[in-house]
């Protein structure tokens, strides 16, 4: 089921007002049948992925915990993590590898037929994935204690707010909050309304316009001049964006209206003055799961390396968003150019421009280009996105009739509706203003007047 649907509009009013009117120790169950429900109005069939997870990781942690010592206990931990990693290779990476594998024994005169697994990719697959695994492994290490309940545990994996794109919750966070009654107050359900629209506005008036002018420039690629297609790429990392942080805003708002607090996604990453600081300002949850539990862990307690992993694990993030090599290109991209930024900030003879106002605007600028550019990467084929490259980099043709024609309407709305993003970094995070039924009032008429009511895929349930 997708958030921008007629259907949630019908299902989320009904689970709210359903959840207050059951007694607490009840409530898990009616949460838990409308998870699986949310899930299995996409696919039936693959609700049997996360069953598999649930109680694959719900014994193991037990197991783990009841273990007499370190080498036992180790092996309930590579039993979860090969039949979780297992999963997610076999349904997303397991045809890019065999195909590469293929394409690279063709050079040597080895020729074979990779098999094909005809599937389709489990919807958020990769969080709830990344979810379940972080429990197992603070259960190993004693950071978190197993979870006896099955009903419970069964409620983290697939807690429907944030089970199909985040954000990545760890179970000492969210399983306290699911299983004790929270005072829900009003200010509880005034920011959890707020947010939800905030989320819709994000939604179905920025990412989804926005989306309709880029999908047309990258449909066939090149078809107008180097501007035109630039403007394009600092149009998509807008819509990326409103798109993904729409999602999380409703999440977030969504648990809220049920007492639950959800962490926080995203801070303002179009503010960042490096892309180190972007990723930690961008997909909170995701980055920080990779550094606890891939990049500590490979350090060892050595920094000699830190500069070489920090580009290995780029790499491993792109890799993360899909299996092609343009997510490859994009996450070593990303990853070189940390490094550099590193070693510039470094460099003395900089640094009082570095730290003036001066330094911080051109930074945040020339960030938000970098991020446009490599956003290419991340929208296009390989192939395509060079292509649209040299096309910015070669053709400096200014044409102000071809800007007023090329898709005039679909543009300007697009630039008009950036802008209009651009008011909402102003507002405080509590999302409280002088004039609460105001800001609910416009909300709601932007939507109805400029929503688009397609029902588009959120851009990172294919993740």
């Amino acid at each position: 089921m997708l958030f921008n649907s007629f259907n949630f509009l019908w299902f989320l009013p009904l689970i709210v007002v359903a959840f207050y009117s059951v007694k607490h120790k009840h409530r898990w169950m009616l949460l838990l049948a409308a998870s699986y429900y949310f899930y299995m109005c996409w696919r039936v069939e693959y609700v049997v992925l996360i069953l598999f997870s649930t109680v694959l990781d719900y014994f193991a942690a037990i197991k783990m915990e009841e273990a007499p010592d370190k080498r036992i206990k180790k092996r309930w931990l590579w039993l979860s993590l090969s039949g979780n990693l297992g999963m997610l290779f076999t349904f997303k990476y397991f045809a890019f590898f065999a195909y590469n594998t293929e394409v690279f024994l063709s050079n040597f005169n080895v020729f074979y037929d990779s098999p094909a697994l005809n599937i389709l990719l489990p919807m958020g697959i990769s969080f709830y994935t990344f979810q379940t695994l972080s429990y197992t492994i603070d259960v190993y290490k004693g950071k978190a204690k197993a979870e006896r309940h099955l009903g419970f545990f069964a409620l983290y994996v697939t807690y429907f707010p944030q089970l199909v794109a985040g954000p990545i919750e760890r179970s000492t966070r969210l399983i306290p909050q699911l299983k004790e009654e929270q005072k829900v107050e009003n200010e509880d359900f005034r920011y959890g309304i707020h947010k939800i629209l905030l989320g819709f506005f994000k939604k179905v008036v920025v990412a989804d316009n926005i989306g309709v002018f880029c999908d047309q420039m990258y449909s066939y690629p090149v078809h107008g001049s180097g501007m035109l297609y630039a403007i394009t790429s600092f149009l998509f990392a807008v819509q990326l964006f409103a798109d993904f942080s729409g999602y999380t805003d409703i999440a977030i708002g969504t648990a809220r209206l049920m007492g639950v607090r959800l962490m926080e996604n995203f801070n303002r990453p179009f503010w960042a003055t490096s892309l180190s600081e972007f990723w930690s300002k961008w997909h909170i949850s995701l980055t920080s799961w990779i550094g606890d539990y891939i990049f500590k862990p490979l350090l060892f307690g050595n920094p000699k390396f830190s500069n070489f992993y920090g580009v290995f694990i780029m790499v491993l993030v792109g890799f993360w968003h899909g299996a092609s090599w343009n997510f490859i290109v994009f996450g070593l991209i990303h990853g070189v150019v940390i490094l550099l930024q590193r070693y510039y900030k470094k460099i003395k003879l900089f640094q009082p421009f570095n730290k003036s106002k001066l330094g911080k605007y051109v930074f945040v600028t020339w960030n938000f280009a970098l991020l446009a550019f490599t956003g290419l990467f991340f929208r296009n084929e390989f192939s395509s996105a060079l292509k649209i490259i040299a096309h910015i980099f070669t053709d400096f043709r200014f044409n102000l009739g071809e800007l007023r024609s090329a898709y005039q309407t679909e543009m300007l709305l697009g630039i008009f509706l950036s802008l209009l993003l651009l008011v909402t970094v102003t507002f405080n995070k509590t999302l409280q203003f002088r004039y609460n039924t105001l800001f609910v009032g416009a909300a709601l008429l932007i939507i109805f007047l400029l929503g688009l009511d397609n029902q588009n895929q959120f851009i990172y349930f294919q993740f």
